[in-house]
């Protein structure tokens, strides 16, 4: 498990440019991964031998088919704790109470497009993470570009569309003071 970066650490390592931009992730995402890991690997142990037992006892046309279904589900639960246990060895740990008004995992930012003045918040989600509306995940080109930045900060963010779009950020706190999409 990585520990918590300092300060210093953190923005040095979250630059859009920095390769481990997309491995940070809060406390919460960091003890949901490893459940999801040790989850998969029960799977793996135990219900997915169980299964295969269980279908090499069926008549034979239905057990080649259960069989190739298993091991199917087998290459992919075997695929997922892959990607998990490499997420989780690469993760480093943001502690929230650390630099409180720096945009992180965990954090709302509130931005203005400078080009449009339109203002959005948006939820920096870690790596990995499930996308919800107002959602930006670490990983993504705006979260890359907010990660690591302060209130003041402008931000030019280029979107996979080949646009690129300057961001002001207005302000950054903490995800349990609420999502309020502008």
């Amino acid at each position: 498990m990585g520990s918590a970066p300092t300060f210093k650490q953190g923005l040095a390592m979250t630059q859009p440019d920095h390769p481990n931009s997309a491995s940070l992730l809060t406390r919460g995402d960091y003890e949901q991964y490893r459940a999801q890991l040790e989850e998969l690997r029960r799977v793996r142990d135990r219900d997915l031998p169980e299964l295969l037992r269980d279908a090499r006892g069926f008549v034979a046309s239905d057990a080649e088919e259960e069989i190739a279904q298993i091991r199917d589900d087998h290459v992919f639960v075997d695929a997922r704790i892959a990607h998990l246990e490499a997420l989780l060895r690469d993760a480093q740990v943001v502690a929230d109470g650390e630099a409180p008004d720096v945009a992180f995992p965990g954090r709302v930012v509130d931005v203005e497009y400078t080009r449009t003045g339109k203002l959005a918040s948006y939820r920096i989600a870690s790596a990995g993470s499930t996308a919800h509306p107002g959602t930006v995940s670490a990983g993504s080109p705006v979260g890359q570009g907010l990660i690591g930045r302060a209130r003041g900060d402008l931000v030019s963010v280029d979107l996979p569309n080949g646009r690129a779009e300057e961001l002001r950020i207005v302000a950054v706190r903490r995800d349990d003071e609420g999502l309020a999409a502008a």
